[in-house]
């Protein structure tokens, strides 16, 4: 995820109080943060996604990566 310029602790903040957030990592590089997130269903994650994710005023993208196996 790529968030706004000094947003980062807010963000990251916001995202660690979320149900389904299991991690949020600050990183250096291109992308700012690494987030985990764990549903039951996968409308369950993607609403996470969307909403809280997407949602959220400091983001500017993101990349979804699904786990398999």
């Amino acid at each position: 995820m790529n968030v706004a310029p000094g947003s980062e602790e807010s963000v990251v903040s916001s995202l660690r109080n979320e149900k389904g957030v299991k991690e949020v990592n600050q990183l250096y590089g291109l992308y700012d943060l690494l987030v985990v997130v764990e549903g039951n269903t996968e409308q369950e994650v993607k609403s996470i996604i969307s909403e809280k994710m997407r949602g959220n005023p400091g983001v500017i993208a993101t990349i979804t990566m699904k786990v398999v196996g």
